[in-house]
């Protein structure tokens, strides 16, 4: 597993009329991981609290992915694609970041 590596990648959509979305997928076409930003924890910018309850959701529903890419790396990968979403919302458009890990 030295040699390990994987894209991480998290982006936001947002549908007029419906919660805004976060998406993570991985580079391996394993599939996506999509929630709905709860409207009481989706404030502008993104609070710690919403970051921290996203991670742990994913952490219980995709532990393998989780535990390869690291609490860490999968905080930094949430808040990077939250902050500039939520920017970009008020702009009118979608943002999308992603991280290689190792």
């Amino acid at each position: 597993m030295a040699n390990l590596k994987m894209l991480i990648e998290a982006r936001v959509e947002s549908l007029p009329g419906r919660l805004r979305e976060l998406i993570i997928s991985r580079s391996d076409g394993v599939g996506e991981w999509r929630m709905e930003l709860p409207a009481l924890l989706d404030q502008r910018l993104a609070t710690p609290t919403l970051v921290e309850y996203v991670v742990r959701l994913f952490q219980r529903q995709r532990p393998g992915v989780a535990a390869m890419v690291g609490l860490l790396g999968l905080t930094v990968v949430v808040r990077m694609a939250l902050a500039p979403a939520n920017k970009a919302d008020e702009e009118g458009g979608d943002w999308e970041w992603a991280q290689e890990v190792a």
